[in-house]
């Protein structure tokens, strides 16, 4: 029997083009192709069109026939060997649900879930940075705060200090309310506080102007390599999305033995099974990495910037890898 796997991205209005067909990110579009050429069955679904709590998933689009469908919780089961969550657009608001589909997958759905849903719910929350500390890891001076905190708590953990120190949601993701404490006010923190399931507190690192490094591994290979430069925001002094440089780089050792370290604590210490991950850090003067984060839920990998035959590469690599879990 030829594998079948169902494939999410984040769902919205204006996802579908004029002619029905849902607007895939490239990720998703190389993937697609060779999950085609090399016999798989491939469906679409958005997270929006997914009944969580029974896991009956409605308007799952099928690829090659251009329709429509509904797998319920026996028949996802049935025909469906592999699910590979990607793109699932932003955490900060949704994590309860996200949340809630993943331990469904866990015990309700009978094959392969890319991440593994173990990794992709201990990952929701940044708290493993403190198990990377506790380890003896180099990871960016960290610490937590409840949701509840105030602006003089803050204040005073900073030493008084706060141009110098960045907060950063426990949840978060893609820079979401990454924010200068010098900046912050109770409105703010109040309003956040619903949403972020507690404060990360850290020192600014300017090593960050030097560029945000980022190396990718599916399975135990490391497939490449990709260095961010961020313009800074002129209201915080902070690096920003908006305007900032992605290119590919070509890991050092060091940076590769760095890597190797984080996923090993990751899947060996820790004892999370991934498949796609990213270690993101930025490097001291010395040349020595620095943690900030190990990115397990949903790791984008810059298919856009790799050129086509590289972006199809990489997608046999993952297409391979999925593969042997299928059949494990």
């Amino acid at each position: 029997m030829l594998e079948s796997v169902i494939t999410h991205f984040e769902g919205r209005s204006g996802t579908e083009a004029p002619n029905g067909k849902p607007r895939a990110p490239m990720e998703i579009i190389h993937l697609t192709e060779v999950f085609r050429e090399r016999g798989w069955r491939c469906l679409y679904c958005s997270l929006c069109d997914i009944e969580i709590a029974s896991l009956r998933h409605h308007n799952v689009y099928d690829v090659a026939t251009g329709t429509r469908h509904e797998l319920t919780n026996s028949s996802l089961n049935t025909q469906v060997d592999a699910v590979v969550a990607r793109l699932l657009g932003p955490v900060e608001s949704r994590r309860d649900e996200i949340q809630e589909y993943f331990e469904k997958l866990w015990t309700d759905f009978t094959g392969t879930v890319v991440n593994h849903p173990a990794s992709v719910l201990y990952g929701l929350r940044k708290d493993y940075l403190f198990e990377y500390i506790d380890r003896g890891f180099r990871v960016i001076p960290t610490r937590y705060f409840e949701s509840s905190v105030s602006l003089q708590e803050l204040t005073r953990a900073c030493g008084n200090n706060p141009e110098g120190h960045i907060v950063k949601p426990v949840t978060g993701e893609l820079g979401n309310s990454f924010m200068a404490v010098h900046e912050l006010n109770e409105k703010v923190l109040r309003h956040k506080e619903p949403l972020v399931g507690g404060w990360l507190l850290q020192p600014f690192n300017p090593h960050v102007w030097d560029g945000e490094y980022q190396i990718f591994f599916v399975g135990e290979r490391i497939v490449h390599g990709m260095r961010k430069f961020y313009p800074k925001d002129k209201r915080f002094g902070l690096p920003a999305r908006a305007g900032r440089i992605v290119e590919r780089y070509a890991p050092t050792s060091a940076d590769r033995t760095f890597a190797r370290e984080a996923r090993v604590l990751w899947t060996e210490d820790l004892g999370k099974l991934t498949d796609l991950c990213r270690v993101d850090f930025v490097k001291e003067p010395d040349g020595l990495p620095v943690l900030l984060e190990f990115e397990a839920v949903n790791p984008g990998f810059s298919f856009g910037k790799l050129g086509r035959p590289r972006s199809h590469r990489l997608a046999e690599i993952i297409e391979r890898h999925i593969r042997k879990r299928v059949r494990y």
